[in-house]
């Protein structure tokens, strides 16, 4: 098997402050192995501070490992930098755009980055027009960068990365800053990309409904190190005890008391999640035992004159599945 990405015992070590305001050694990536097979769409994901945007940075040469190395495409980061840095394209995960030149238009970074990656000239203004019509930036082509909106530099960055047609792809939080429209169509991008041309991604966000949508396999970190590397499939298979049930309130008038009421219930472990609809209220609950639970909130529910238009057990969401493994709300 062919593996795009490989990590061999990496660590990367600061300075800096730990436990009571002291000084000392700050392992941000820690004896990280890690294969990512070729064509694969893989999820990193971690709280803040887990180590995530500091394992790509080695893998994309930007910083150097303390300990261990890595390889890409088959070329080791340490020794072959060149070689990797010509073997993928990175999105930044940075909302203000500050890896773009604001004083030149989106073409004419498009046109740079291209000459700096070496696509030759007639490829190149191809592939511009075509991830500008794309991204919805045509009528803006010639417009200064400074002058973008968030969303309209964020489209220009992942065109950057995209440019000389790499194999793989690191995507650091490529939706961050989108509307929902935007978001949705570079989901489908990096789908098409994946599924049509076999590019391998690497793929990191904070939006699990992405993750889930998107990724095959995914690696938790923690504290530097990965504590989770397996398939979402698996991860929920072998999680099933974040019991949960969905109570569909109707003509709910006083939401706030309700979700009040329920809270103090003894079965009741957490609220998951509170949506509006109309005139209904949606709450999920996790509970320690779903059998009992839903004969005695319908109970409860009903005492207070609280209509329900259903009530059911539901699978654990990839998020409940995350903040069970990393202790992060």
């Amino acid at each position: 098997m062919k593996y795009a990405v490989e990590a061999f015992n990496l660590t990367k070590a600061f300075k800096g402050e730990i436990d009571n305001g002291e000084r000392g050694v700050v392992k941000a990536v820690d004896q990280v192995n890690l294969k990512v097979r070729e064509g694969e769409l893989f999820g990193l994901l971690g709280p803040n501070g887990a180590g995530k945007t500091t394992l790509i940075k080695i893998l994309c040469t930007i910083i150097l490992p303390s300990e261990g190395t890595a390889k890409v495409n088959g070329y080791d980061v340490l020794e072959e930098s060149e070689k990797v840095r010509s073997s993928f394209g990175w999105f930044h995960g940075e909302t203000g755009g500050r890896s773009l030149y604001w004083r030149l238009s989106a073409e004419d970074n498009l046109r740079f980055y291209a000459y700096l990656q070496n696509v030759p000239r007639d490829v190149a203004e191809k592939r511009i027009d075509a991830f500008l019509e794309f991204f919805d930036l045509m009528k803006d082509r010639r417009k200064l960068v400074k002058d973008y909106s968030t969303g309209m530099k964020v489209k220009v960055m992942l065109a950057r990365a995209l440019l000389h047609n790499p194999p793989i792809l690191f995507m650091d939080e490529p939706t961050i800053g989108l509307d929902t429209l935007s978001s949705v169509e570079t989901r489908r991008l990096l789908k098409t990309l994946n599924t049509e041309l076999g590019k391998t991604i690497i793929f990191t966000s904070h939006n699990m409904f992405e993750v889930e949508q998107l990724c095959e396999r995914v690696a938790i970190m923690r504290s530097g190190k990965i504590i989770i590397d397996s398939s979402i499939t698996t991860l929920k298979d072998t999680l099933r005890d974040i019991r949960a049930i969905e109570v569909d309130i109707r003509d709910s008038k006083n939401p706030d008391e309700i979700i009040q009421r329920l809270s103090q219930m003894p079965m009741v472990i957490k609220i998951l999640e509170i949506r509006n609809r109309a005139d209904n209220l949606f709450v999920r609950l996790q509970v320690e035992d779903e059998y009992e639970a839903i004969p005695q909130i319908t109970e409860r529910l009903h005492s207070f004159g609280t209509k329900i238009q259903s009530i059911r057990q539901v699978e654990p969401t990839f998020e409940d599945i995350f903040v069970k493994l990393t202790g992060k709300e």
